[in-house]
């Protein structure tokens, strides 16, 4: 099928236009009473989500790429094109009269201009192409094995459903299984090779959206906080870009949220539960797209699939909203890395398009990125030196030596890749620096500034001080395997079993590179991750400033795939052993291990499927937790989670009531008022009273001038969630209110809907 930036310049912008122009329609029809639900939201998505992107491709000339290329090129310029749209319309609006720019008539008008710019700008440029046009055969969509990945999406949003309604989580457990069943088919040659991107999308969606879809209410800890900013946004007509939190400088909550939500007359909560997952999605794909070009269609099918089955990607990333678009374009950047087929300037516009959006989308892996360009280009640049390549090619002599060239032509130039670091730099500092008072340069500072205090003061008490690492990086190095139970072993053994994998992996990249598809670009950037990981292991508290899990989520990036040929090195040893014994002991018939020539070994990709990523799998999606009924929730032990055990266990998913008493408590507090309410309590209300929330202790006395808020939970159970922290270490544990008496003491039950309570100051 002929991509839309390959079809003539009239079709192309006749589509556009009629785009442009339902949405207007429906926007004016909802305007005079006559909403058209559904509808408006599907032709509200096109319009923000593609239309600017294609046109965009069109003006850059960008033609005969890959469909995975062009939908991933267009959703990420528009997204771009969204976010700085509105940041025009916020500051350019107002001195001509508009004192909302951010409401639904002047974002609409605005975007609506400036598309019409775009597709203006496009004709001018592209009208001389053309492209022949390829038939799309529906009867292949239609096959039983697309058909069984399109159910995915269905079973995960019924499943959900159905723990919303009935507490019942036996479809969600038989979509965890369907799930594995696809991944086993793609290990058995079964899914067709076709099948492989879309698989990859349809699997990523669906896990985001069986989390993000548990209850009505936001889910996690994180996504609260970017509600009540995108909120400030929604309800003022316009960003206050003085409010002094990291949070405030992230373009993707404050801008992208408030005009998605606008534009497709959505609710924020649903644009955080339904938009976002399904952009997200893309990002295993983009992973994909990239890995096939490396290793090969099934072993990068594997290796996406490993970097979802990871438990950050579907767990956490859909409470974390501001992180899933910037690891959009994140992704985006690795792939024009290691792209050959655009031109230079193509790849320079694209690059820098995306890595200036990276860096309003989201300070912290603005910061990493900012470690990977520099760092990583580095590391290319000693590669490509003459000195470079004999010191390389001396560590790997003895294992083949080098491949013919390091690079291939079309790589970005170190003159051009200086030009792509240094507007980062500049933009980013300049950013951070001036966007909420600054507080996200602080906040590096500051982080830079404590690390060097405490390595410089007392070294060796800060390494050898167990306080001062999180409690996963203990769990990674394998020191609280004794403590773990049966099935917290059981998961360390196959976590281990990927971590070595990946460690032999990254040495086989390193010191064998000779047969491996690798660009110089991948490998230096794979080195930079393996080094951010080192530091979350060597240097005292640096991975409590993100959480070691995200680190180790946005390494997978680049070592996903290493987890796979670590894995198929170990495979073939076995293979060579097992056959020199065999041939020793003069037996008549091999052992089944067996590796065919030029590395394409299908019975190991069978096996490490089968034997080790589904198992892996099955564990960090929370379906052995909840099938053996584990309630060790509170320590690192077996990964759970909210979607299949929300029921039973005690976690940051909310009820309708609990918002509700959130939202009356909004209108009875003063501004400068403070509400108290446990470590998960206090999440819920941060949705309205972000800054006046405090979070009650153990070890320390609420307020007398303070209300107290109690979830359903605290009320069903009779207890709070508390945090105790020793260094970056944190203990979570419940407390019974019986154990608190004074937190209740001279209090007055103020509003109590049979979920949720509230209590005056005394």
């Amino acid at each position: 099928m002929c991509k839309i930036n390959d079809w003539a310049i009239k079709d192309c912008l006749l589509l556009s236009l009629a785009v442009l122009l339902a949405n207007l329609g429906l926007v004016g029809l909802a305007a005079s009473g006559y909403d058209i639900p559904v509808l408006r939201q599907i032709v509200g998505f096109l319009f923000l989500a593609f239309i600017p992107g294609v046109l965009i491709l069109r003006i850059l000339k960008i033609h005969n790429i890959s469909a995975i290329e062009s939908l991933l090129y267009s959703v990420g310029l528009s997204l771009a094109f969204v976010m700085f749209t509105g940041l025009f319309a916020n500051f350019a609006l107002p001195p001509i009269g508009v004192s909302k720019p951010i409401s639904t008539f002047p974002v609409v008008a605005t975007l609506s201009v400036f598309t019409l710019i775009l597709g203006a700008a496009a004709y001018k440029r592209d009208n001389d192409f053309s492209a022949e046009s390829k038939r799309f055969d529906m009867r292949e969509i239609l096959s039983a094995p697309y058909l069984l990945l399109f159910s995915l999406p269905v079973l995960a949003v019924l499943g959900a459903h159905l723990v919303n309604q009935y507490q019942n989580n036996l479809m969600l457990l038989f979509f965890i299984v369907a799930i594995a069943g696809v991944v086993a088919a793609a290990a058995f040659g079964r899914l067709p090779r076709k099948a492989y991107p879309l698989a990859i999308a349809l699997i990523g969606l669906s896990l985001l959206l069986h989390i993000s879809l548990i209850s009505p209410q936001l889910v996690g800890v994180d996504i609260h906080t970017e509600y009540y900013f995108q909120n400030q946004v929604f309800q003022n007509g316009h960003w206050d870009f003085t409010i002094p939190h990291n949070y405030n400088t992230a373009l993707s909550i404050v801008m992208l949220c408030p005009i998605f939500s606008l534009v497709l007359d959505m609710d924020a909560v649903w644009v955080f539960k339904i938009i976002y997952p399904l952009i997200f999605s893309l990002v295993p794909l983009a992973l994909f797209h990239v890995f096939r070009k490396q290793i090969g269609d099934r072993k990068a099918f594997l290796s996406a699939f490993f970097f979802m089955a990871m438990w950050t990607f579907a767990i956490r990333m859909p409470t974390l909203a501001r992180q899933e678009i910037a690891e959009l374009f994140f992704a985006l950047l690795i792939l024009l890395l290691i792209d050959r087929k655009l031109a230079l300037g193509q790849r320079l516009v694209l690059a820098i398009v995306f890595a200036i959006s990276l860096i309003v989308s989201h300070y912290a892996l603005g910061y990493i990125c900012m470690a990977f360009l520099l760092v990583g280009w580095g590391i290319v640049a000693v590669v490509r030196s003459p000195a470079g390549r004999r010191a390389w090619g001396w560590l790997t002599h003895r294992l083949g030596g080098l491949p013919e060239s390091s690079t291939t032509q079309g790589a970005f130039p170190h003159k051009i890749m200086a030009v792509v670091i240094a507007i980062y730099l500049v933009f980013a500092f300049g950013w951070y620096g001036g966007i909420a008072q600054g507080t996200a340069l602080d906040t590096i500072t500051n982080i830079g500034q404590k690390q060097y205090s405490l390595l410089s003061s007392e070294p060796d008490s800060a390494f050898l001080d167990p306080t001062q690492r999180e409690g996963l990086v203990e769990t990674a190095l394998g020191l609280d395997f004794a403590s773990a139970s049966a099935s917290g072993k059981a998961f360390r053994v196959f976590q281990y079993l990927t971590q070595l994998f990946i460690v032999l992996g990254f040495f086989i990249i390193v010191l064998r590179p000779k047969g491996l598809r690798f660009r110089a670009e991948y490998v230096a950037l794979s080195v930079v991750a393996a080094l951010i990981l080192f530091a979350c292991i060597a240097l005292p508290r640096f991975s409590g400033y993100l959480n070691v899990h995200r680190f180790y989520h946005i390494s997978l990036f680049l070592l996903a795939p290493l987890c796979v040929i670590g894995g198929q090195a170990i495979w073939q040893g076995m293979s060579t052993l097992a056959k020199s014994v065999s041939s020793r002991v003069k037996l008549t018939r091999g052992p089944a291990l067996s590796s065919n020539p030029r590395g394409k070994n299908l019975s190991y990709l069978t096996f490490f499927a089968l034997a080790i990523l589904i198992p892996y799998f099955m564990f960090t999606s929370g379906f052995v937790s909840e099938i053996s009924g584990d309630e060790s929730w509170l320590t690192i032990d077996t990964p759970h989670s909210p979607a299949l055990s929300s029921y039973r266990l005690d976690m940051p998913v909310f009820n309708d009531r609990e918002a509700e008493a959130a939202l009356y408590l909004r209108q009875i507090v003063d501004d400068d008022a403070t509400v108290y309410a446990d470590r998960y309590g206090g999440l819920i209300l941060a949705d309205q009273l972000w800054g006046q929330v405090g979070q009650v202790r153990s070890s320390e006395t609420v307020p007398e001038d303070a209300h107290v808020f109690l979830r359903t939970w605290n009320v069903d159970k009779e207890e709070m969630l508390v945090v105790e922290s020793d260094g970056v270490q944190r203990e979570y544990r419940h407390i019974g209110l019986s154990e608190m008496p004074e937190l209740l003491e001279g209090r007055r039950l103020i509003y109590d809907n049979g979920s949720a309570q509230i209590w005056s100051p005394r």
